[in-house]
């Protein structure tokens, strides 16, 4: 079977003390995975701002090898225009700049074109075969929505880690607000014109992307991986650095929320799915960014509604370590 391509657009940041370490470890098993065919990486605000984060991009493709994946920097703010004040803090901070793990200059680290036009771009290339893997805020595909509707019916499909819907009542009620996902939150205009542009949909939420579902990356989980490989090397700093400064404090360990997304654009079994109609809340004042399930409405996503978290995890471990 020919790979499945795709398009990763994300936040990351490697070495970044306060980030998270599960963007640039979907990056990794994107590039391991034979089941898929990474085209590009597109980066948007989040973790780091994307300039920055197209820098930590293109040191993981230097490391792997693949230097010929073209990255490019996307939107650094919501369609508002007004940057969340919490990332405005945060970037004036540590997460705005290179951490202990040392990165190409910002000249040697993207394309040039804009990722909106390098989406719009690669799916005009590639009709009904591209799968966008959604890891940050919808952004840079709703802004390519904008400028090319045509591309809409073009698109495989979009995969994306997004949104908390309650099913489960400890972790689904929102990391942000308690019914907010970061990722909606960050720009729910954007969300709101993907979700409801009749692109086949699959969403990995908070619902399943917890400590109890067992997706949780451990220091037992790199215990006897060899340093032969760089990418092994890179993979073990990605993974100490989160463990030293954790973005979250609920799990002993690195919650992979984005390389579920990942896994699941390899393989669409990778947990049980439900179709649901899902709608996003742009201007409520204490529901601002939360995905609601709508009654008596086609439905418009397909929901993961359960993993086995702790063969996934391991299986992503083996896929990038080799």
């Amino acid at each position: 079977m020919n790979a499945r391509k795709i398009i990763i657009d994300t936040d990351p940041a490697i070495g970044i003390p306060g980030t998270d370490a599960d963007d640039p470890i979907a990056i990794m098993l994107a590039l391991q995975d034979p089941r898929l065919d990474l085209l590009a990486i597109t980066t948007v605000f989040g973790n780091c701002p994307p300039a920055l984060g197209a820098r930590c991009a293109t040191r993981i493709l230097q490391v792997a090898g693949r230097s010929d994946i073209p990255v490019a920097i996307g939107q650094a703010t919501p369609m508002s225009g007004a940057l969340p004040e919490l990332l405005q803090k945060a970037y004036q901070g540590p997460r705005g700049q290179e951490g202990s793990i040392a990165l190409p200059m910002l000249e040697d680290s993207h394309c040039g074109q804009h990722a909106s036009e390098l989406i719009i771009d690669l799916v005009r290339q590639h009709p009904g075969e591209i799968t966008l893997v959604c890891i940050g805020s919808q952004s840079n595909l709703a802004l390519a929505l904008i400028k090319a509707p045509d591309i809409a019916p073009l698109i495989k499909d979009v995969v994306m880690m997004a949104g908390a819907l309650g099913m489960d009542a400890k972790w689904g009620r929102g990391n942000i607000t308690p019914v907010a996902e970061c990722n909606i939150w960050f720009d729910p205009q954007a969300a709101d014109i993907v979700f409801r542009s009749g692109i086949p949909l699959s969403m990995v939420s908070l619902d399943v992307t917890n400590a109890d579902a067992g997706l949780v990356l451990t220091r037992e989980h790199l215990a006897g991986i060899d340093d032969d490989k760089p990418l092994n090397q890179l993979f073990k700093q990605v993974c100490a650095c989160y463990f030293d400064a954790p973005m979250f404090d609920w799990s002993e360990g690195c919650v992979l929320y984005d390389p579920l997304a990942v896994a699941v654009a390899a393989d669409a079994q990778a947990g049980e799915f439900t179709a649901m109609a899902i709608g996003i809340e742009t201007v409520g004042r204490l529901t601002l960014g939360q995905t609601v399930p709508l009654r008596d409405t086609p439905t418009n996503v397909r929901v993961c509604t359960r993993i086995d978290g702790h063969k996934i995890v391991s299986d992503i471990v083996k896929t990038i370590t080799g």
